[in-house]
C-alpha cells in the first residue's frame, strides 16, 4: 500500500470517528460541527501537517476563541463587545506581525522565502502555544 493510501484510510478513519464523537454529543449545533469536522479534516487530508496545523490554528481556532472573548467582554451587545476586543487585541497584533515580518527579512538571506516563512511560523507556534495552554488553564482554574 502507497503513502497516499494510508493518508486517506486514515482520512477515512477521522471522518469516522469525528461523527461517532458528533453523535454521542447532543448538546451542539450539528450542522456547525459537521462542516467544522470535515474542513478540519479536508485540511489535513489536501495539506502538509505543519500548514494544516497553522492554518487551523490562526484561522479556525483562534476565530472561535475571539468569538468566545468578544462574548464574555460584552454578553448584551455584541458590536460593543468586539469593539472593546480589537482595542484590547491591537497592539499585541500589530506587534506580532511586525515581528513576522521583520524576521522573515532577515531569514530571507539564510534561506528561500517559503523556507523563511516557514522557520518563523514554526518556531511562533511554537511560542504561542505553550503560554496559550497555561493562560487557558489559569483561567479555568480560577473560574473554579
Amino acid at each position: 500500500m502507497n503513502d497516499e493510501g494510508i493518508i486517506e484510510i486514515i482520512f477515512y478513519l477521522s471522518l469516522l470517528s469525528n461523527t461517532y464523537f458528533l453523535l454521542e454529543n447532543s448538546e451542539h449545533n450539528y450542522s456547525f460541527i459537521v462542516l467544522d469536522l470535515l474542513s478540519i479534516n479536508i485540511l489535513y487530508y489536501l495539506l502538509s501537517p505543519l500548514v494544516a496545523f497553522t492554518l487551523y490554528f490562526c484561522f479556525t481556532h483562534s476565530f472561535r476563541h475571539s468569538i468566545s472573548l468578544i462574548s464574555t467582554l460584552n454578553k448584551k451587545n455584541f458590536k460593543k463587545g468586539f469593539k472593546k476586543f480589537a482595542i484590547k487585541a491591537f497592539p499585541l497584533t500589530a506587534m506580532t506581525a511586525t515581528l513576522f515580518l521583520i524576521t522573515v527579512y532577515f531569514l530571507k538571506s539564510y534561506y528561500t522565502l517559503d523556507e523563511a516563512i516557514s522557520q518563523v511560523i514554526f518556531i511562533g507556534l511554537a511560542s504561542l502555544t505553550f503560554p496559550h495552554i497555561l493562560l487557558e488553564y489559569l483561567l479555568e482554574k480560577n473560574e473554579k
